[in-house]
């Protein structure tokens, strides 16, 4: 197994992403394959006192932009990437913590992306993740990221 370099997502979250860091969105786990983010409640909870949409959207998104970017630091980029693509469907309330995992993506779907920013420049893959509460599915996300160059 690769050496966790999951801080490096981490640091970009403080350096770079004011939204999530206002909701202490921060890496839970990485080994490579999936990635889960966790952020608490508190600074999400809606009159309902369940998570705000938009937080759950966050942290979702973030799982799967944080995937495509640990994989690229991993292989050596400092990559500029886009989300294409998006959508979430809410099935729970989420009144816990917010806690997203990614869904692993096939090892030829990472190929594929690899060899398309190294032939063109650019490349895409699609990637899930689901936001679990107390072993429940409470969101599913989808989404086409895109790297469009290194900086």
């Amino acid at each position: 197994m690769p050496a966790d370099i999951s801080h490096k997502l981490d640091e970009f979250i403080a350096a770079y992403l004011p939204t999530a860091q206002h909701m202490e969105l921060a890496v839970d786990r990485y080994d490579g394959q999936s990635l889960r983010l966790h952020a608490p409640l508190a600074p999400s909870i809606n009159d309902k006192l369940t998570a705000f949409g938009g937080s759950i959207y966050v942290v979702a998104v973030m799982t799967c932009w944080g995937m495509v970017y640990l994989r690229c630091v991993e292989a050596g980029l400092d990559p500029d990437i886009v989300v294409a693509k998006a959508e979430i469907d809410y099935l729970l309330p989420v009144n816990d913590d917010i806690v997203a995992e990614s869904v692993p993506a096939l090892d030829d779907q990472w190929e594929h992306f690899f060899h398309s920013f190294d032939d063109r420049g650019r490349g895409k893959i699609e990637l899930c993740s689901q936001v679990i509460v107390r072993g429940e599915v409470a969101a599913r996300f989808k989404g086409i990221y895109a790297i469009v160059g290194v900086k």
